[in-house]
């Protein structure tokens, strides 16, 4: 019987150690419901030539006068960018392909990352109103997967320090995992022992058990949620207390892979890339500002929902480009000076303090005695002047006296009012 219960003992320990070494996988946070197959997909040729929605509410626009993201790079960790797509030509590094362990990643079979790098640096285009929202910006391709399903912990954690190393200040993140891994943790703290801000999704998994998603969960990353064109948080949209900010991420308009065309898709991925650019506009129009810092303007400057802050819901609330750059924020600019310890005096310096304290001291006695002997003076003078009307002595002396209290020579009440008015 024992040798029986310890077989069996040994097979549970092999069986854990062998989960314990597969890799953790990595899903695409959108579509929403994304095809599981790594397929090029087909490209679009078709341009929309409205303003879209998710621009309408966000104006962009009323930003751009002071900044559109110029000097800031935005790593996008996904499925590559496709840099030959018109609206980003010339606005894409090379990068770095971290999945294939091998190349540059400015090439997309799957169009996830191209679509997210649209969202967040497109240019301006004739014939349509999709435009990116810090079309200054330039994006930096990391490749961490070739489709929705083949990423892993590990590549998206070898993917962050990758761009942090590439020179990134914000970074993209528009997947997950929902297992904590200790290579993605350390990955995170070295982005934030860097001062780059790391933009995460908050998953479409919310009907499907709420899983925590990570990277977006740990403390030092902005996680994203969704809403729609109504303002309320997309079904999809995963709830918990790390949520952050929320975006649109419904019906969004972006650039398709290998064509001139718009694609129109929905979830938590491309609700991330509009609060990675506003972090790109806010990191462009103020320099000084660490990563802390911007996210947390990020968060003070959203459109605040009427509850307790923050939501698990919506988190601190719709991230606004316009007041996240123009608000000013006095924690921003309210420095407390450091008090150490002061270095002891030597003793001729403290020697020559306790004199100068003392002389001090004795100036003060003496001008307080010579202003008390002064208002003295004043308080006895000023009476006696009364008195006698401001004349000299001698006046009073050249002056008749009365011969009795009735006598004429007695000035009357009249004429004292009139020497005193």
């Amino acid at each position: 019987m024992r040798q029986r219960v310890r077989a069996r003992a040994v097979r549970l320990l092999a069986w854990t150690t062998l989960l314990a070494a597969l890799p953790v996988p990595v899903v695409v946070a959108a579509p929403a419901a994304a095809a599981p197959t790594t397929r090029c997909t087909t490209p679009s040729q078709k341009l929309l030539p409205e303003v879209p929605w998710t621009h309408e509410r966000l104006k962009p626009q009323r930003v751009w006068p002071l900044t559109k993201g110029e000097g800031v790079l935005v790593a996008v960790i996904d499925t590559g960018v496709d840099a030959a797509v018109p609206q980003l030509a010339g606005k894409v590094r090379r990068g770095v392909d971290v999945v294939n362990r091998a190349g540059a990643a400015d090439d997309d079979c799957y169009g996830h990352g191209t679509f997210v790098a649209g969202v967040i640096a497109a240019r301006p285009a004739s014939g349509t109103g999709m435009v990116g929202l810090a079309p200054g910006a330039t994006i930096m391709p990391i490749r961490q997967a070739n489709g929705p399903s083949d990423g892993t912990a590990s590549t998206l954690a070898r993917s962050i320090r990758a761009a942090v190393d590439a020179g990134a200040s914000v970074i993209n993140v528009s997947a997950s995992t929902f297992f904590p891994s200790e290579e993605l943790r350390l990955a995170v703290e070295y982005a934030a022992g860097r001062d780059v801000l790391l933009v995460a999704a908050a998953s479409n998994e919310a009907q499907q058990g709420n899983p925590v998603a990570y990277p977006a969960a740990y403390p030092q990353v902005l996680a994203v949620g969704s809403v729609g064109p109504d303002g309320r948080r997309s079904e999809f949209s995963e709830v918990g207390s790390y949520l952050d900010l929320m975006a649109p991420g419904v019906d969004v308009v972006s650039l398709s892979r290998g064509g001139v065309g718009h694609l129109v898709d929905s979830g938590t991925s491309y609700a991330t890339p509009f609060v990675a650019a506003t972090a790109a506009l806010v990191r462009s129009y103020h320099p000084k500002l660490t990563a802390v810092q911007v996210k947390r303007r990020l968060e003070l400057t959203a459109d605040h929902p009427g509850t307790t802050l923050p939501d698990q819901q919506m988190g601190w609330g719709v991230v606004n480009p316009y007041q996240a750059v123009t608000t000013i924020l006095p924690e921003e600019h309210t420095r407390v000076p450091a008090v150490g310890p002061q270095p002891p005096l030597n003793p001729v310096a403290q020697s020559a303090a306790e004199t100068s304290a003392r002389e001090a001291a004795f100036e003060f006695s003496l001008t307080a005695v010579v202003l008390a002997g002064l208002i003295g003076l004043v308080g006895y003078l000023i009476p006696r002047g009364t008195r006698r009307g401001w004349r000299s002595i001698g006046e009073l002396e050249e002056e008749p006296k009365p011969q009795s209290r009735r006598g004429r020579g007695r000035p009357s009440d009249r004429d004292r009012r009139g020497r005193f008015g």
